[in-house]
């Protein structure tokens, strides 16, 4: 069985491209369901409450979903009638990671994570309300100076980063745009193949993003501070 608190899984290499409208969340986000159908494994979505490994038994809290969607071979036998409960022979737990902005100080309110489906449509909206103003030729924000920082430079970073900077420049002007993509290694996209960095790369120097190695966030403060 599958076990996730998430109906999707989100790609994170084109998360950028749901975001710009180059494709729908059924490309970029597929449902576990979908993925997993037809392959005989069960997905249940729930969260994990707690694991008893003398028992071999995960304990759900199901609250929140369909008390787990099905796929694939649902016959898993008595010990799993309970839906608040799975008994299992081995247990692997890979949860993956999540982002934490409240260990930077001045994130949570400031700053805008881009690694979910929320997060991006969230973004979204706010692209097009720019994009809305410029139709509108609203001169106080076509004349207002617009600077982004996105903080990591692997893939959906580096994305990220040109496609705000071709999409700003659109709706504020190309003179009024300046984004920064600012990463803590010692390269950009540090885990790709050479051709593929130098590519970016290329790409990040034509599109005129400002490129900060070797560099982590300590604070985020008002755009108003000196």
């Amino acid at each position: 069985q599958s076990l996730t608190k998430k109906e999707r899984f989100v790609f994170l290499p084109l998360l950028y491209e749901l975001c710009m409208g180059d494709a729908d969340i059924n490309e970029v986000a597929p449902t576990y369901e979908s993925l997993l159908k037809d392959t005989g494994i069960q997905f249940r979505q729930a969260s994990v409450q707690g694991i008893d490994k003398d028992d071999h038994t995960v304990y759900l809290d199901c609250s929140g979903s369909d008390s787990g969607s099905n796929t694939g071979d649902s016959n898993t036998g008595d010990s799993n009638t309970d839906k608040n409960k799975i008994q299992y022979d081995s247990l692997i737990v890979a949860t993956g990671a999540e982002v934490n902005l409240e260990r930077i100080p001045g994130a949570v309110s400031l700053a805008l994570p881009f690694y979910s489906i929320e997060n991006c449509l969230e973004l979204r909206k706010r692209l097009t309300l720019l994009d809305s103003l410029s139709l509108a030729n609203d001169i106080d924000m076509q004349k207002q100076p617009m600077e982004v920082v996105v903080v990591g430079g692997g893939y959906s970073g580096v994305e990220l980063a040109l496609n705000l900077s071709e999409r700003l420049k659109q709706s504020v002007g190309k003179d009024n745009v300046k984004v920064t993509l600012v990463h803590r290694g010692k390269q950009v996209l540090e885990y790709a193949m050479e051709h593929n960095r130098k590519m970016g790369l290329d790409r990040l120097h034509k599109s005129g993003v400002e490129i900060m190695t070797e560099c982590s966030v300590v604070e985020v403060l008002p755009a108003d501070t000196d």
